[in-house]
């Protein structure tokens, strides 16, 4: 669970946190307090519908293929840079029109990686033959030969966006036969990008399979045994919202939580309740969002799936507090110490067990998210 911003803060002793704190009523987050049950979503679970994959629309298939491949400054002006989603290579660069070019990785005339080439005049150029390609996949020049354009010599072109931060490809492919198609880019925009809050990010890989970094990030329970900020007498919540659906493919639950007697939380804010919302949006997605009185702190991850058993974790920090240089720094450390931490558990997990023979009260989130992934996402095969 990547709760460690704040939970650092409200569960480690007083005397480390003797910076001063700047007033922040005039940061505090619109719609972030947690909704009386009576204004929440009616939707239920139950009225989702049972479809499988291919029941779904194709705009519904579009939306479940978005995958953070990177965050925004990992890309420069033409330089081609390899992203790897399910075991499948593409290469991605950021033209200089600031737009972003995505398209498969292998050269179809003998396999090179393409990642390996250069972009000249926005054509990527094999590094094996110095074939070039176009924008659009298709193969515009071979040297000292001169040949007929056919299907056959072009490449897959995908859909490469840039969004608060992070690089998003859609794995479906874009080809002549499918242009006509138009669909909607729906992206969770967290409201903490209009609040202007401190926004830290880091990434770590993990050799385990992405939902269980997903699951694991909606898991309230583990935080008191697996990270040294938890709570180990009231390890749990006292009361919780269940799951709602909140908005496509994106679901959420809110947690409350007492404030141990010794804890940052009533001694240096003076704070007795914590809420916690968690949320998930599919594929790949999870918010844990922290708020105790005026103070908001909120980590956003997403789990990018490069094999079966290799996963890439992005994680952004939203913080409305301590919005200098220390903060930044602290915020860092911690959540690097933690990402540490969860992979020690994390990486020791059965793919081939990890949906457990039974479940218990707190763990309703992680169940919707693993139901509906298992449905539309990815179904675990070891032998895969």
């Amino acid at each position: 669970m990547y709760y460690p911003i704040i939970f650092t803060f409200l569960f480690t002793v007083v005397n480390s946190l003797y910076f001063p704190i700047p007033s922040i009523s005039s940061l505090r987050l619109p719609n972030m307090l947690s909704t009386p049950n009576s204004d929440m979503p009616s939707t239920k679970l139950i009225n989702y519908p049972k479809l499988n994959y291919h029941e779904l629309t194709e705009q519904d298939k579009y939306d479940l293929q978005w995958y953070v491949i990177g965050k925004s400054i990992d890309f420069s002006v033409n330089i081609p840079k390899k992203a790897r989603i399910w075991n499948t290579n593409y290469v991605v660069w950021r033209s200089e029109n600031d737009t972003f070019i995505g398209l498969n990785d292998v050269c179809p005339h003998k396999g090179a990686s393409l990642s390996g080439g250069k972009i000249c005049s926005d054509y990527i150029v094999c590094p094996y033959h110095g074939y070039e390609f176009n924008t659009d996949g298709a193969l515009s020049k071979v040297p000292g030969i001169s040949f007929q354009p056919s299907p056959i010599y072009d490449i897959p072109k995908y859909k490469v966006v840039e969004k608060n931060g992070w690089v998003y490809l859609n794995t479906r492919a874009i080809n002549k036969s499918s242009e006509a198609e138009v669909f909607v880019d729906n992206f969770y925009i967290e409201p903490e990008v209009s609040a202007n809050c401190s926004m830290v990010q880091l990434n770590m890989d993990y050799n385990c399979y992405s939902r269980i970094l997903s699951e694991n990030s909606l898991d309230v329970m583990h935080i008191a045994f697996v990270h040294t900020f938890g709570n180990a007498q009231k390890p749990g919540p006292y009361r919780e919202d269940p799951p709602k659906l909140v908005g496509k493919n994106h679901y959420k639950t809110t947690y409350y939580y007492e404030a141990g007697e010794d804890s940052a939380a009533r001694k240096v804010f003076g704070i007795k309740d914590l809420v916690i919302e968690n949320e998930f949006i599919l594929p790949h997605t999870t918010v844990a969002r922290v708020i105790f009185g005026e103070y908001v702190s909120t980590v956003i991850t997403f789990a990018l799936p490069l094999g079966d058993k290799k996963s890439r974790l992005f994680v952004k920090t939203y913080r409305n507090f301590w919005q200098n240089s220390f903060g930044d720094a602290f915020t860092r450390n911690s959540m690097y110490n933690t990402m540490l931490q969860d992979r020690v558990v994390v990486e020791a997990i059965d793919s081939r067990f990890m949906d457990g023979k039974f479940n218990m009260k707190f763990d309703k989130l992680q169940n919707v998210y693993k139901s509906f992934y298992k449905r539309f996402i990815h179904k675990f095969d070891e032998n895969e």
